[in-house]
């Protein structure tokens, strides 16, 4: 029996969901939420969207809760959830199969996935769930999730391309547990790979032109922290400590701004760093950012405002690939941004934003960086490496150097 192995996964915020019980993620579900998909979708795929067991699957039933259609999707209106069982009337074994036929080209099984960490580890352990391939176990989401929080969407590829075309494989995805939590895939694909990253993000940049550029790997660009909450102040210049060393570009990280360098941000805390003037025009328009983070997801994060008067009033501009969540809570209070789209979550690397500001061209704007916290549980925090704005039509450059600019390239 050819058994089938994991080729990779990566972390994705395209998708995530927050939880309605914050402490220790001990909610048994996800809240409803759906952001599109950063892949395209393969040739052959299954999304739920026709019912749980899609025509062609079959199911084997152990338990009144088993698979269903789940609304906690990543792409289209549903998933495949399977809920634990609050009756408690008995152990749920509970699986859903397909027989695939192995075309040219397919190399890789690939899924979203998501559950509860808190629920499946010690000290409870109280369910897993399971990808099979002709039986065998491939993926297990307590030995396979890389992420350590609930109710967050990763995205796995599997190795098949040890199949020949011709060969047909029975795929299973499988529920075990007692008293456990919500389970959930979702766009099942067969294909190519997905690629170990997101790909670099749609939109304005990186821009031909660069008419402002602001290198932290150099000087702190004369950016400026501003309250805008209560608590300790987060942000700080210099050195970071324990963050991945190479940011865009494969440029090498030396110094940056963090809501905390060496250690997790403080709790209840709220603050924005802010940057410029900049004066946009019809050559320069196009924002880019890079930046990591690690923050704890659904109730902490960050976002970047526009400021037309100086700073006395801000508002949210979006990325070309969208924020990760809304700060929704009404009992964890994020200073500075609660009920606000944020970057919230894990990163994994440092990442380029593009966000278009054409419609503030003729207008001299402020930038603003700003993140909040609630009062539990904190995690490293929000990086910035650099911050440019420019466009695709020559303009020339202001408040930098050249020698800034090609510093960002080393």
């Amino acid at each position: 029996m050819k058994r089938a192995m994991i080729l990779s996964l990566c972390l994705l915020m395209v998708a995530g969901v927050a939880l309605a019980a914050k402490p220790g993620d001990a909610s048994k579900s996800a809240r409803d939420y759906m952001k599109p998909i950063m892949y395209p979708v393969r040739e052959w795929y299954e999304s739920f969207e026709n019912g749980v067991p899609p025509e062609g699957w079959t199911a084997v039933v152990n338990n009144p809760y088993t698979w269903e259609q789940g609304t906690s999707p990543i792409h289209g209106s549903f998933c495949a959830s399977c809920f634990y069982d609050p009756t408690y009337s008995g152990p749920q074994d509970e699986w859903i199969y397909v027989d695939y036929e192995v075309q040219s080209g397919d190399v890789c099984l690939c899924f979203y996935a998501m559950g509860s960490y808190y629920w499946a580890i010690d000290p409870y352990q109280n369910y897993n769930f399971f990808v099979t391939v002709d039986g065998a176990v491939v993926w297990d989401y307590v030995s396979d999730q890389t992420a350590n929080t609930s109710w967050v969407y990763e995205q796995y590829c599997i190795d098949i391309s040890g199949y020949s075309p011709g060969d047909v494989i029975e795929i299973g995805f499988g529920y075990e547990g007692y008293d456990g939590a919500q389970a959930s895939f979702d766009l099942v694909q067969i294909g190519e790979c997905w690629p170990d990253f997101p790909p670099e993000p749609e939109g304005c940049c990186p821009s031909e032109i660069i008419c402002y550029a602001h290198d932290f790997n150099e000087t702190a660009c004369g950016a400026t922290p501003v309250e805008c909450g209560i608590g300790p102040i987060p942000w700080q210049w210099g050195v970071p400590v324990g963050i991945p060393t190479v940011a865009c570009d494969d440029v090498p990280v030396t110094n940056v701004w963090g809501t905390n360098l060496a250690g997790d941000y403080p709790v209840q805390t709220g603050e924005g760093l802010v940057v410029g003037p900049f004066d946009i025009t019809d050559e320069c328009y196009c924002l880019e950012l890079c930046h990591y983070y690690d923050i704890e997801f659904g109730f902490d994060g960050g976002n970047v405002k526009v400021s037309t008067d100086g700073g006395i009033t801000w508002s949210l501009v979006y990325p070309f690939n969208g924020y990760d969540d809304i700060l929704d809570s009404t009992y964890y209070i994020a200073e500075c941004v609660a009920g606000e789209e944020v970057f919230t979550g894990q990163s994994d690397t440092f990442l380029r934003e593009c966000f278009d500001l054409t419609e503030y061209i003729g207008q001299s704007i402020m930038v603003g960086f700003f993140f909040g916290s609630d009062s539990s549980v904190t995690y490293p925090g929000w990086y910035l490496k650099w911050v440019k704005i420019g466009g695709d039509e020559y303009s020339p450059v202001e408040e930098t150097s050249w020698g800034a600019i090609k510093a960002m390239y080393r």
